[in-house]
């Protein structure tokens, strides 16, 4: 991104006027390294620009996640090309039910974004920085405000802003990759792009892996574009995913005429034009004859008594620096918590789902004789001293034919566990996680109580 700072008279750089291909015209001089530009008015201040890499502008902010799982994959692309008369690969559609976009920043993106909402909308445009006059066709068409002028306005922040199922708050960057993501993904004209093809990190669990899926799916088949996941880019093996899911395949006429191909996951993932969509998968997805075997496994489990459902994340999530929903709260205020619940309620029984043996551990002395779990290969927080995530110590486990089996072995394991605590009267959880979505999809509301203990609940 090309950002706005004071013209500097002590040294000479490339010289461009401030018309409407200025931006572009600067872009192609950053292909061959240079990074600063002199910018002349006819009737306002001269000024210059810097080139700031998105990546590295998001990973530099104070308020980007201290976290691996954001930090080890791209999370802008760079746009070094975009074509602002596209419309059919602009997502204007993201402005719909808004009054007002307001800017705290002026750079290249919030100027690109104004000129397309003064052609294109009627929606108000006004900014918290004056730099704005510095452009003059934009002078008489936007305001400069302390605050949004409207009750219902879209707000864009200068520093980063990573919380994306906010519909009505982004950062300059999030909001141009969202309006832009499909020019991003493929140069093909909109009418040519008929199917997109998306690499999974091999890090992602199973429950994460479908709500990318479903979320995705909703998001581009709003353009008409078919999503499906790369053959074996996933950690699971093809066969296992088409022998318990309802998940699409490559078509066979999918070929790069007409298919956009995109690796980068968190780019692709991480980012309001796909998060915005709902995440809760319904049992659509599942197959019927393992539906089937899930429901003679719950009715001889449970046999008629109050249970109450705890999912207890830990291993590779405790570690992962997530704050807010997503960071676990201690096994000791869960079990508090727990005992006041079932005091309270009268639960006879408690089934757990938890991947870490620690934490089952800690259930079982501090419930004697009421907790029952699924049978599964567990962890604890202590074997993450060398990797990252679960799927590193699977494959620090196991290796070739007997990696994929057990991962498979893991995963039908996980979702019998998910799918019990959808069997159960009430959800305790010690943090969000894909786990929760699963859960209360698979429950389609019967849940009598659902508590997600984190700071930030839901």
């Amino acid at each position: 991104m090309l950002t706005i700072c004071d013209y500097d008279y002590n040294n000479n750089y490339r010289e461009f006027e401030n018309d409407e291909h200025l931006f572009h015209n600067a872009l192609k001089y950053v292909l061959h390294g240079e990074k600063r530009f002199h910018v002349h008015n006819q009737d306002a201040d001269d000024f210059d620009m810097i080139y700031i890499e998105n990546d590295i502008k998001a990973k530099t902010d104070s308020t980007f996640p201290d976290s691996e799982f954001f930090r080890s994959e791209l999370i802008y692309p760079p746009y070094y090309f975009y074509n602002e008369n596209d419309l059919d690969k602009i997502s204007l559609f993201m402005f719909d039910g808004y009054d007002e976009v307001y800017f705290e920043d002026v750079n290249e993106y919030s100027v690109v974004i104004t000129r397309l909402l003064i052609k294109h909308t009627d929606l108000k445009v006004n900014f918290k920085d004056s730099r704005i006059w510095l452009f003059n066709d934009l002078r008489d068409r936007v305001g400069l405000k302390y605050k949004p002028d409207t009750e219902n306005p879209i707000y864009v922040h200068k520093s980063f802003y990573g919380i994306y199922d906010q519909n009505d708050q982004f950062d300059t960057i999030g909001l141009f990759h969202c309006l832009f993501s499909l020019q991003w993904i493929s140069d093909l004209p909109m009418d040519k792009l008929k199917y997109l093809e998306f690499t999974v990190r091999k890090t992602e669990g199973i429950g994460s892996l479908l709500s990318c899926i479903k979320r995705v799916s909703l998001a581009y088949g709003k353009k008409g574009i078919k999503v499906f996941t790369k053959a074996g880019s996933t950690r699971y093996s093809d066969k296992m995913l088409s022998k318990y899911f309802t998940i699409d395949t490559k078509p066979e006429d999918a070929d790069e005429t007409n298919t956009a191909f995109v690796s980068c996951f968190n780019a692709f993932i991480l980012n309001n034009f796909v998060q915005r969509y709902e995440a809760r998968l319904d049992l659509s997805m599942l197959k019927p004859s393992f539906i089937e075997e899930m429901n003679e496994y719950a009715e001889a489990l449970f046999d008629g008594e109050k249970v109450l459902g705890v999912l207890l994340r830990g291993t590779d999530i405790a570690i992962s620096g997530f704050v807010g929903a997503y960071r676990p709260v201690s096994i000791q205020e869960s079990i508090d918590d727990i005992r006041e619940k079932m005091e309270q309620y009268g639960y006879t029984r408690i089934f757990v789902a938890t991947e870490d043996s620690s934490l089952l551990e800690a259930m079982l002395d501090a419930f004697p004789g009421k907790v029952f779990a699924v049978s599964q290969e567990r962890h604890r927080v202590e074997d993450f001293k060398k990797v990252k995530y679960i799927s590193d110590l699977e494959k620090s486990e196991k290796t070739g034919e007997s990696y994929l089996a057990s991962v498979d072995d893991t995963t039908v394991n996980y979702l019998y566990a998910m799918y019990m605590l959808s069997k159960c009267d009430s959800l305790v959880s010690n943090c969000m996680c894909s786990g929760v979505n699963l859960a209360t999809s698979f429950n389609e509301g019967r849940y009598t109580r659902v508590d997600i203990q984190s700071k930030n609940t839901v």
